[in-house]
């Protein structure tokens, strides 16, 4: 009971936060776009769905809530995605864990890393003087508790850092935060309907000393999902409003088809403002499983100029 009492004093906190964010963000831009990534080619390849269906190795930057609902004990994976190929050219590299205990607990760890495109630096004498490539870094761990058989939720914990330009004396080349994350989730009978906010921080401070809000978010999302003979069907809707920085809405839906538990289909579309998050995509991928192993791909195709056009994501992971 008093696991109880600690939880739901934090889901209060969390939920204050959100309303004072909202009401205290005035920034035009959001800091920190990356927060935004989970490193989960599944999902990805579902529309960028993160707070609804089955929980996996990324539970941590999406799920965690699901984690005690898990059918496995242990998922772990890495992957790699190539960001905005026409944008900001980001290479992301993700790693994520999931412990299920005793259906009742889960523990979440999630590290995210991600280079973006090298330019060219110059010196006061305005001579060429090497290149550099700004650097995004997120880490976290989390917790989860099923307080009913239906009920769960689930609180995590990040560390973040953005390096834009190399070490200077002068100025701050580096901005770094720590955010938190909530999810309540209820399940019963192959749906789920969930809530969560992400990312909630406060403002960071860049090199000229403007302040700029983190993407903090709201996301109310639903699923599905249920097995006929050999075949798996999935399938989950969500919606969400950015508060930090600039509000702007966002909503997601995606599908998943499993033969046999060897070979999956998965396509979804994500619909997002450009100024904030990410930009309007489609996706399709594929998946593949095998003796706890799995491998996943995933491609995003967008319209008109979308930064998200050609973005692509490969993970392998394991699972028991």
């Amino acid at each position: 009971m008093k696991l109880n009492r600690i939880i739901i004093s934090a889901a209060l906190f969390m939920a204050s936060a959100i309303l004072a964010g909202a009401q205290e963000s005035a920034t035009e831009t959001a800091a920190l776009p990356f927060l935004n990534y989970s490193g989960d080619t599944r999902s990805l390849a579902m529309g960028g769905l993160t707070v609804t269906g089955e929980p996996g190795a990324y539970a941590h930057f999406n799920n965690m809530a699901a984690v005690p609902f898990s059918e496995n004990t242990l998922s772990a994976g890495v992957s790699y995605g190539m960001m905005q190929p026409t944008g900001v050219k980001g290479n992301l590299f993700s790693l994520g864990a999931a412990w299920n205990i005793k259906d009742r607990f889960g523990v979440t760890l999630g590290v995210l890393a991600q280079t973006g495109e090298k330019y060219d630096l110059t010196n006061e004498a305005g001579v060429p003087d090497g290149t550099f490539a700004p650097k995004d870094f997120r880490i976290g761990a989390g917790f989860s508790y099923r307080i009913i058989d239906g009920l769960s939720v689930g609180v995590g914990l990040n560390y973040a850092q953005s390096t834009l330009a190399p070490k200077s004396d002068l100025y701050k080349t580096t901005m770094s935060t720590f955010a938190a994350d909530i999810q309540v989730m209820y399940r019963i009978k192959g749906f789920d309907i969930s809530l969560s906010a992400s990312n909630l921080g406060v403002p960071v401070e860049s090199a000229s000393g403007a302040k700029f809000d983190l993407p903090m978010n709201a996301k109310l999302a639903a699923g599905w999902a249920n097995d006929f003979d050999r075949h798996h069907v999935a399938a989950g809707v969500e919606g969400g409003v950015f508060f930090g920085g600039p509000a702007a809405g966002f909503a997601g839906a995606g599908a998943e088809y499993m033969y046999n538990d060897l070979v999956a289909v998965r396509a979804g579309y994500h619909y997002a403002g450009k100024s904030n998050g990410l930009a309007s995509f489609a996706s399709v991928g594929l998946g593949f499983r095998f003796f706890g192993v799995n491998i996943d791909a995933a491609y995003l195709i967008g319209a008109g100029d979308s930064p998200m056009k050609n973005s692509f994501s490969v993970g392998v992971g394991y699972s028991f």
